[in-house]
């Protein structure tokens, strides 16, 4: 899977983009930007990408994914002649009303909120319902309006407990050219073998690095080792397919790289504190 760099670019005077996405099946690739973005899915479904997180996701969705933080939208290859794909997207960078606005306001808890975005946040019931509302009605609005609705929001999202992160804490942003080339490169391979062994001499090639240079790069960049990310990516392949499929335990264990069914079952509960057989029994949608 390869993932790709944005920049948008706003036309001149506005503050924030405004986007209404429309499509057979969501098309984006795998992707970051320095601008935050706020993704509101009104039709569609399938597996949504932040940063480490992998969830299903279907109409209703609300997600605030911050800077350089990869994320992605996949409808999968199961599209009905009736699918339909239609979404909402803001897009803002963090300082688009000046450095300090937040705090020269009394603004903390929106200022927080944006900090904290770099983990990506799922917005839950009630108040997806809240915002929803709002970002349908901004698509109609002229620049002034839409600025002050989109404080109105993060406003309610900041005072929100309807909220979880998505990617877990120490997953690292990109933030430079160097670091960005590198970290596409690790993601294609890892995604691409995910269900492979994964040679560190390999991919440490690919950058040009020893295998030494490597895992101090990678431990450095993400705080965790390169074992320990593929085991997360590896494990939320996992769970998907105890969710999605009637597969049996032992052959998403192999087909997420495990080749022993008690190192599956071992390395899954590790991360999730449950066994994957339990982890399919008691599995439910939280919306």
């Amino acid at each position: 899977m390869k993932v790709h760099f944005e920049k948008l670019i706003a036309l001149p005077g506005e503050p924030l983009l405004v986007s209404e996405v429309k499509a057979k099946k969501f098309s984006a690739p795998l992707h970051f930007h320095p601008e935050l973005e706020l993704t509101l899915i009104l039709e569609s479904s399938g597996k949504r990408f932040i940063g480490d997180s992998i969830e299903n996701f279907e109409a209703g969705d609300l997600v605030l994914v911050g800077e350089n933080l990869p994320h992605f939208w996949s409808n999968g290859n199961n599209i009905s002649n009736n699918s339909y794909s239609h979404a909402i997207v803001v897009q803002f960078e963090r300082y688009f009303l000046g450095e300090n606005f937040f705090e020269t306001i009394g603004a903390a808890h929106i200022n927080n909120l944006l900090s904290n975005s770099n983990r990506g946040i799922c917005i839950k019931n009630p108040t997806r319902e809240l915002v929803k509302e709002k970002l349908i009605r901004i698509l109609s609005l002229k620049t002034f309006e839409k600025t002050l609705l989109l404080l109105a929001i993060l406003d309610i999202i900041a005072n929100s407990r309807d909220c979880y992160y998505l990617s877990s804490s120490d997953f690292k942003q990109y933030s430079n050219k160097e670091d960005c080339t590198r970290m596409n490169k690790i993601y294609n391979y890892v995604y691409n073998n995910i269900s492979d062994p994964l040679d560190i001499a390999e991919i440490a090639a690919l950058l040009h690095m020893s295998a030494s240079a490597f895992c101090h790069y990678f431990k450095k960049r993400t705080q965790k080792t390169f074992t320990q990310f593929v085991n997360e990516i590896r494990i939320g392949k996992a769970k998907q397919l105890l969710v999605e499929t009637d597969k049996s335990v032992a052959e998403i264990g192999y087909k997420c790289g495990y080749n022993s069914l008690s190192n599956f079952n071992k390395q899954f509960c590790s991360l999730t504190k449950s066994s994957p057989k339990s982890f399919r029994k008691n599995y439910t949608v939280t919306y």
